[in-house]
């Protein structure tokens, strides 16, 4: 199994590790943000997030950056959403984040993750496999599927 998913949020309103965390904690959320990445306004940042959910560790392989950094990516989501008639674009006052998962664990923690970017940092996501996006319903469909993924 491997799943990408992709989060546009405003670059002014990217998050630090503690907002995450009490975003998270906030919608009930059971993940601990142990690291998060900081947006560089310079460079593409290719340190993931380490994130605890339900006291199993998981790395979130991914990448942000500007999205003026992220041409290829931007130019490639914005293509997707255009001819699934989304009214959404990314523009270059966006902050994007890529996050790459292969196990279950790691599967629910983005899931926690991308959903606290959407509807508290006033993300929206994208996950291409599936071709699903956007805010409120994209993130409310995240953490349904995250609740079928708990472990016993």
């Amino acid at each position: 199994m491997s799943v990408d998913f992709y989060v546009a949020v405003p670059a002014d309103q990217w998050p630090t590790l503690a907002a995450v965390e009490q975003c998270a904690s906030r919608k009930g959320y059971p993940i601990k943000v142990r690291r998060f990445p900081v947006l560089d306004a310079q460079k593409v940042v290719t340190d993931g997030a380490s994130v605890a959910v339900d006291g199993n560790d998981a790395y979130l392989e991914g990448q942000l950056s500007p999205s003026s950094l992220s041409a290829e990516e931007v130019r490639w989501i914005n293509e997707r959403l255009a001819a699934s008639t989304a009214p959404f674009r990314i523009s270059d006052r966006h902050a994007l984040m890529s996050i790459h998962v292969r196990r279950s664990t790691e599967l629910r923690a983005a899931s926690y993750v991308i959903a606290s970017l959407v509807v508290c940092f006033g993300g929206y996501g994208f996950e291409p496999q599936g071709n699903a996006h956007g805010r409120a319903d994209f993130a409310k469909a995240l953490i349904e599927g995250a609740a079928l993924l708990k472990g016993p």
